[in-house]
């Protein structure tokens, strides 16, 4: 039996201002990703619209901004930012609305996130940096084959303790190694043995 999943992922438009605003502004978004409760509204939204108009028109665009959606609307989001096309590398973002968070979306959505840059854009390397808190998502990458290259001790600070911050790099030679090892031919298959392998990963290391 297949595994079914109704979440997609899309380039990021104009129609998603609002939506990308919700997500900035909410504290939430702001303690995992890099983010300054400080920014006013304004500020937000200058910064949405002008990574937006970098998300379309350009053959060789500095970042990609992806929407996770979904019939029932919009998810999350996932980025590939700091495109450089001289050495095919890009840092790697991620995020899942609270209500929506699950092992299943967040990895599936993220392979599909991976297989564009690796595939589509021919990148060699990705990048990510988590904070440590945020074990969910460094497992996940950790699952998809990523290494922890880099620990930055103390690094952030959220309410008022300080976190370390991890550094993980993806190549592409072992993004397909993993995929050659963990998936079948067929779409379908990858979807059902990823998330059956990535449920069992992630319920251990909780």
């Amino acid at each position: 039996m297949s595994i079914i999943t109704k979440s997609f992922i899309r380039r990021a438009d104009r129609d998603d201002l609002d939506t990308l605003i919700r997500w900035m502004e909410d504290e939430d978004f702001q303690y995992f990703l890099y983010g300054d409760p400080a920014r006013s509204p304004r500020t937000i939204r200058e910064q949405i619209i002008g990574f937006l108009s970098k998300n379309t028109g350009s053959p060789i665009p500095a970042s990609v901004y992806f929407i996770v959606d979904s019939p029932e609307g919009p998810l999350g989001m996932i980025s590939l930012q700091n495109i450089s096309w001289r050495n095919r590398s890009c840092n790697l973002d991620v995020y899942i609305a609270p209500e929506h968070r699950n092992h299943l979306t967040t990895g599936i959505n993220v392979f599909r996130a991976l297989e564009y840059a690796f595939d589509e854009l021919n990148l060699h390397r990705i990048t990510a940096i988590i904070y440590s808190f945020n074990k969910p998502s460094w497992k996940l990458l950790e699952f998809l084959g990523a290494q922890r290259e880099l620990t930055l001790k103390d690094h952030i600070t959220r309410n008022g303790v300080w976190h370390d911050v991890y550094v993980y790099g993806l190549l592409k030679e072992e993004f397909q190694i993993w995929r050659k090892k963990n998936t079948e031919h067929t779409r379908e298959i990858t979807l059902q043995k990823m998330a059956e392998s990535m449920k069992n990963h992630l319920e251990k290391s909780l």
